[in-house]
């Protein structure tokens, strides 16, 4: 379950849908809680300075709760501190409107395709996924595209 702030309802509904696709791509049962937030730049350029030492405004950023969670996970697999009712706090993540805006003129499409990535790429953070390693990069891109075809946003 997504909570959005800061975005209209369709694009809340778009964000809800790419989450429920995350799940699915994962084979992961959907007992968790996400919050969402579209903020400004300058609001995200703090949390970026505050949070990994970087003056700079970026798209998205994400808060995951667990480290490197290997999906499927199931509610077992946490502990009670983990909850919040019955459901496991996953993470938080910001995005950045003028950035994701910006980002949509750059590569051609709509702000509702960049929005539906952005929340697909934050979501696979939370579960653990990284492009650091060029090995892993490969893996998170593959769920990303694949993700994004079953949502229809494609490029």
């Amino acid at each position: 379950m997504i909570r959005v702030d800061g975005c209209t309802l369709k694009e809340k509904r778009l964000m809800k849908r790419v989450e429920k696709l995350t799940l699915k791509c994962l084979s992961q049962p959907d007992f968790f809680v996400t919050d969402f937030a579209i903020v400004d730049g300058e609001t995200i350029r703090q949390f970026n300075l505050k949070e990994r030492g970087v003056d700079r405004v970026t798209d998205v950023l994400s808060f995951p709760s667990f480290d490197a969670l290997k999906p499927p996970v199931k509610k077992e697999d946490f502990k009670q501190a983990d909850f919040e009712g019955k459901r496991v706090v996953l993470g938080s993540v910001l995005i950045c409107r003028s950035k994701a805006e910006e980002q949509a003129r750059e590569f051609g499409h709509g702000v509702t395709r960049e929005l539906g990535f952005l929340t697909c790429h934050a979501l696979l953070h939370l579960f653990g996924f990284d492009h650091v390693k060029e090995e892993d990069e490969k893996v998170m891109l593959e769920a990303q595209r694949k993700i994004m075809a079953m949502a229809g946003l494609k490029r």
